[in-house]
């Protein structure tokens, strides 16, 4: 991967290796571990559609505004990468949060 990827992308490949193996460490444990694992798949596979859609979508935009930054809503910003990431992280741990609630609740 790393041959012919940039580093933006080639990192989040162990990133994403990691994170799933400590998800499915947590599924095995959980009263309903089938359950809990198809819902981490069903999860990943939403996460990796969903950035896939919107690089179409804004590979369209671009291609209609004629400007490289079509979505920039400010220009200079020095906090604008860490409250992104910050954000992005909590958007996942409460998608994971509610993940935990659904595979702990009993089913019927």
């Amino acid at each position: 991967m790393g041959i012919y990827l940039p580093m933006a992308l080639t990192l989040l490949i162990p990133v994403g290796a990691v994170i799933g193996h400590l998800y499915n460490r947590w599924a095995l444990r959980q009263s309903n571990p089938e359950f809990a694992e198809r819902m981490g798949v069903l999860m990943a596979t939403g996460f990796i559609v969903g950035e896939s859609l919107f690089g179409v979508a804004f590979a369209g935009i671009v291609a209609a505004t004629d400007s490289d930054a079509p979505l920039a809503v400010i220009t200079e910003n020095p906090w604008g990468v860490v409250l992104s990431v910050v954000a992005f992280f909590g958007v996942i741990a409460a998608l994971y949060a509610r993940l935990r609630h659904w595979a702990s609740a009993p089913l019927g």
